[in-house]
């Protein structure tokens, strides 16, 4: 990867747009970090810098906490001006805010605070490369389409390129009062101020054909208020502890800022920069984190699913009948044929994930008729898993990579080097994982009551067999009896990868485990090898492929913690519950912002109360966000019935961080409840406020076999 570094980058998001500046909001030149403004994944502006002409302004603020809006307060260096004056350092103010929507606006404002008047230039410089993420991220190209010469159009700057797919490509600025020269990419504003006046200029910057009007105030109205209909919407929760609330206020502010809307809705982009677009994966696992709070991102996003599901074989895409997507991309590498991506389907997990999300989100919702509309889309899918998935014919669901682009590992674990054997050698394809037979496993449970409602009793039966075949099975197959341990997936050889690594925990929330076994696996999970202190480590400390910076080989993945964690409290392990929200807790309140970056370094808690960054993680990174949320609803022990009206509430234990949580308007199917939980020492208290519609709520002592 050619990105060496953006732990402190700015970035700011609203659709399919998006800017990744320094921490200073700039995007200097042949800054080597992928600074610039993105539109489906090209970058629009490779240079977009601030300056006074003589000096480099001091930047007092630097923020972009909001998610769609950065601002910065500068100030300037003792240093002179047009009219031969010397201004002392801090007598200048400039106000610059960016607001990202259909199109990129900023206004600058410049005040001066010298008692006798000014007159100062001021300098945006820019410039547009219209690099292919895939090219910013490392990719070397035979060839390249043409940059057109920057012109001057009607007052607007406009840069352009002619892509080898055919399209072209534009970015336009347009300035609020003509430059006072344009030269080279360097535009420059003069500025005559008297004592404590004031000048603005507003740039507005769009994309491809967008032409929108400068809008300024209306503009950041517009997006605050579609942030708190977002905000407002579905179920709410409120604590005791502010930073916790915070944290719960980020995980929904991220979501919001990764939605995308589109005709049949919308759908989450995975992650900023990096995977700004729809993977199949990620938006099936976010929409399960937060089907308690906003149902409505699962409903959509099973409608994108099955939008792309495949329709025929194309090994250069990994494409087949009934496989559900990895990533979607709309960049000119994929347009033109060198890269896969359009879409791409080397996934093993997003088929039984998109299952699975189906009978949760019935459990939830318990909505037959967005089911009834994708049952060709669920048969499809069940198709895929039993007649063209089990690869050597097991009756497991396994992965070799075929396409000479794609990916060579085709789980959640993706980069080549994530799936090794104790020994570190690499595992040898066709490759089971552990957590794929989990979700399989989960997916036909699920499905049985969903196929049973649609009429369909002898499917349903079938594939409550299959599940319970493939439990047997499964204990029996992947258990390593010299680590007390679940091995991480069957080799092409049929032989355990026995590295001790954080996927069996995921086996566990699917309930694939066995009970017996769940409680060594949990001991394993939580041994100092495997938990840092700020979380789960994706492989251990103890393997020689081990490095706590690592993409996959011993970093902490909040949304792998949050997983586990579920699975955690499935078995009755509500202490290690505990213990893992609390790491998580500890790790988001260190972030800036609050925000559970896509993952940091497995390095072991220190003194210091300060995980390690992964230096280029997404942040935002949509299944990051969704951590917290569904991390809270295993904490409340919420499992749903929805086709029975009914929610179960099983053994809630607050931790020692949270005195008591209120939850209101929480959706079960046609009712919805509010409830009150209370911690008085170890014991949670729970209190029902209110309940309407068709909707009974139980507190119990375990967790439904079914869910």
């Amino acid at each position: 990867m050619l990105i060496r570094d953006i732990r402190d980058a700015l970035v700011i998001r609203e659709q399919d747009i998006f800017l990744l500046t320094n921490s200073f909001g700039n995007v200097p030149p042949d800054n080597p970090s992928g600074f610039g403004l993105y539109h489906l994944d090209t970058r629009h502006l490779s240079v977009y810098d601030f300056s006074f002409a003589d000096a480099r302004p001091v930047v007092l603020l630097s923020t972009a906490e909001l998610g769609f809006s950065e601002e910065q307060t500068l100030t300037n260096p003792a240093m002179p001006s047009l009219n031969g004056r010397i201004l002392p350092r801090g007598s200048i103010e400039a106000r610059r805010q960016r607001v990202v929507e259909d199109v990129l606006e900023e206004t600058l404002r410049v005040t001066n605070y010298n008692i006798f008047p000014i007159e100062i230039d001021v300098v945006y410089t820019l410039d547009a490369d219209f690099a292919d993420m895939f090219e910013v991220r490392g990719s070397k190209r035979e060839k390249r389409g043409q940059i057109l010469p920057p012109r001057m159009e009607d007052g607007t700057l406009v840069f352009a390129y002619d892509g080898l797919d055919g399209r072209r490509r534009e970015t336009r600025i347009s300035f609020s009062q003509p430059p006072f020269s344009t030269k080279e990419g360097r535009v420059t504003f003069r500025l005559s101020l008297g004592h404590r006046e004031s000048a603005t200029i507003r740039l507005l910057v769009a994309t491809d054909g967008r032409s929108k009007t400068a809008r300024g105030m209306k503009r950041l109205e517009t997006i605050s208020s579609r942030y708190r209909q977002w905000m407002e919407s579905g179920a709410q929760v409120v604590t005791n502890n502010e930073f916790f609330n915070a944290v719960l206020e980020r995980s929904f502010t991220d979501l919001r800022m990764l939605w995308n809307r589109d005709g049949d809705g919308g759908y989450l982009a995975a992650g900023t920069p990096w995977y700004d677009t729809f993977f199949g994966r990620d938006s099936a696992i976010v929409a399960m984190q937060t089907l308690a709070y906003k149902p409505e991102i699962a409903c959509h996003s099973l409608k994108m699913l099955a939008r792309w599901q495949g329709k025929k074989v194309d090994s250069w895409q990994d494409e087949e009948p009934g496989k559900i997507l990895h990533e979607w991309r709309q960049d000119e590498m994929t347009a033109t044929g060198e890269l896969p991506f359009s879409p791409y389907y080397g996934s093993v997990d997003s088929t039984p994930l998109f299952l699975l999300l189906a009978g949760e989100y019935y459990a939830w919702t318990a909505d037959l008729e967005v089911l009834q509309k994708l049952e060709p889309n669920l048969r499809a899918a069940l198709h895929w898993i039993d007649a063209l998935a089990d690869i050597d014919g097991d009756g497991y669901l396994e992965y070799e990579a075929r396409s000479a682009t794609g990916l060579l590992n085709q789980g959640w674990k993706d980069s080549p080097d994530a799936i090794v054997n104790a020994d570190g050698t690499l595992a040898k394809p066709p490759i089971a994982l552990v957590e794929v037979q989990g979700y399989v496993y989960a997916a036909k449970k699920k499905l049985a009551p969903v196929f049973a409602a649609l009429g369909d009793q002898e499917l349903a039966q079938q594939l409550s067999r299959e599940a319970a075949q493939l439990k047997r099975r499964f204990n029996r197959d992947f258990w390593l009896q010299d680590s007390n341990f679940l091995a991480l997936a069957l080799d092409g050889d049929n032989h355990q990868v026995a590295a001790i690594t954080s996927n069996p925990g995921q086996a566990l929330w699917t309930g694939i485990v066995q009970r017996r076994l769940a409680s060594p696996v949990a001991d394993v999970l939580m041994r100092n090898d495997m938990f840092s202190g700020w979380g789960i480590r994706t492989l251990s400390a103890a393997s020689n492929r081990f490095n706590p910076l690592g993409y996959h080989l011993g970093t902490v993945w909040p949304h792998d913690n949050s997983i586990i964690a579920v699975g955690f409290k499935k078995y009755g392990f509500e202490d290690e519950l505990n213990e893992v929200a609390t790491a998580l807790f500890d790790a988001a309140r260190s972030f800036p912002y609050y925000r559970l970056p896509e993952l940091y370094a497995g390095s072991a808690r220190s003194i210091q109360y300060t995980p390690v960054p992964y230096p280029v993680a997404c942040r935002p990174q949509a299944w990051a966000a969704g951590s917290f949320p569904l991390i809270l609803q295993a904490i409340l022990g919420l499992a749903p019935n929805a086709p029975e009206g009914e929610l179960l509430i099983v053994r809630p234990r607050l931790p020692y961080w949270l005195d008591n949580v209120q939850v209101r308007n929480l959706q079960v199917g046609q009712g919805s409840a509010d409830l009150l939980f209370s911690r008085r020492g170890t014991r949670t208290r729970i209190e029902v406020l209110a309940a309407r519609g068709r909707l009974k709520v139980s507190v119990v002592g375990r967790w439904p076999a079914a869910s």
